[in-house]
């Protein structure tokens, strides 16, 4: 593949972990030949994680109020080859349409808002839920290309907007610095009992959301498991929980490193499903994080039947789909091949093992975009 130089500005209204990744996968892959800064509102990724301005030459704070003012001043500046602008919201991307020509806009999609019954933020009215649709319909049919974090992703953009055919699934894969090198000792070869874990965002503050999962963990601690909690951000309704029920465990938050190094990999398995009382349509197209994480550090996914997720755990047999949870305990006691296939397929997720398909997404773009 014939690489060349690339300047490369991101933009998203706050820096993710998938952003993150990206910058570290294309800094490993192309060294001093790529060069990255990012444009953003919120915090900076070392604000919200600890670590990742690093791999950045620069983070630029922009205005609230004029996202595309800035947006100009920076690309005049930095004369970026491509802007890879992230979602959710959409508005940045449609920010950069405005403010910039002649240089291809990438727009990535993590979220599809359309997908849901309620705002992205607390607060938000029936006015701002209506933008978010006209704002991402923009941002796809007026992008220059796309990626999208799944294939059911994909499929449900191309059919709801007029696209050109300019895109890539690339999935939410672990870099291979964040998974373990050293197998410790499981709770259940102490004590014979399953351990299941599920680390990321919790709420309860939104009933019914597809992160409010205090159901869920008591259907699971009704079938005999244990299941342990890492949150993202605490939660005082799950620590109440965890006083309540025996086999729940709040652990409250954990940094990542240590909760990839050191703490996964202790579980036997990894919980990945939701609620989808009011966002099954965007449940069904979602392959979040923590499902590949959790392969990662060699733990099988268990998911509820949620589309897409779904069909990547039994296409690559890296988990359970639990359909029923009174079922659920005569699945998990006959999975022993599951771990040993999850251990030696790990490293098929990783982004040093895929991050040359978007190289030469942004190659082909860099390449057919008129001057």
């Amino acid at each position: 593949m014939d690489v060349i130089l690339m300047r490369l500005l991101f933009l998203q209204p706050q820096p993710c972990i998938r952003a993150l990744k990206l910058a570290k996968g294309l800094k490993g892959a192309l060294g001093e030949d790529v060069s990255l800064v990012f444009g953003y509102l919120d915090r900076t990724l070392t604000d919200l994680y600890g670590y990742g301005d690093e791999f950045f030459d620069e983070f630029v704070k922009l205005s609230r109020e004029d996202p595309e003012k800035g947006i100009s001043e920076l690309a005049e500046r930095y004369t970026p080859d491509i802007i890879h602008s992230h979602n959710a919201p959409d508005f940045l991307t449609v920010s950069a349409i405005n403010a910039v020509d002649n240089i291809p806009i990438i727009h990535d999609t993590h979220d599809a808002l359309t997908m849901r019954k309620m705002g992205y933020y607390v607060g938000d009215d029936e006015d701002r839920i209506q933008e978010y649709a006209e704002e991402e319909k923009i941002a796809n049919e007026e992008s220059d290309g796309r990626l999208y974090v799944t294939e059911g992703v994909g499929d449900y953009i191309r059919k709801r907007y007029t696209v050109n055919e300019s895109d890539l699934v690339f999935r939410n894969y672990v870099s291979e610095d964040m998974m373990p090198w050293d197998w410790t000792d499981k709770f259940s070869d102490k004590d014979g009992e399953i351990h299941i874990v599920y680390a990321g965002t919790i709420t309860s503050q939104s009933e019914g959301h597809h992160y409010d999962l205090r159901g869920i963990f008591r259907e699971i601690a009704e079938q005999g498991f244990h299941i342990h909690i890492y949150a993202a951000r605490d939660d005082e309704a799950y620590s109440l929980l965890d006083e309540e029920e025996d086999l729940i465990h709040y652990h409250g938050h954990c940094d990542r490193k240590v909760l990839m190094h050191d703490e996964l990999q202790k579980y036997d398995f990894g919980w990945a499903g939701f609620n989808d009382v009011m966002n099954k349509e965007h449940l069904d197209v979602c392959l979040p994080n923590k499902a590949i994480e959790y392969i990662a550090c060699g733990l099988p996914v268990l998911t509820l039947p949620h589309k897409t997720l779904s069909m990547f755990v039994e296409e690559h047999k890296v988990g359970l789909v639990i359909n029923n949870f009174s079922d659920m305990k005569e699945q998990l006691f006959e999975s022993n091949e599951l771990k040993e296939i999850v251990i030696k397929k790990r490293f098929e997720f990783t982004i040093e093992n895929n991050i040359n398909q978007l190289i030469q997404f942004y190659t082909n773009q860099i390449t057919q975009y008129p001057n």
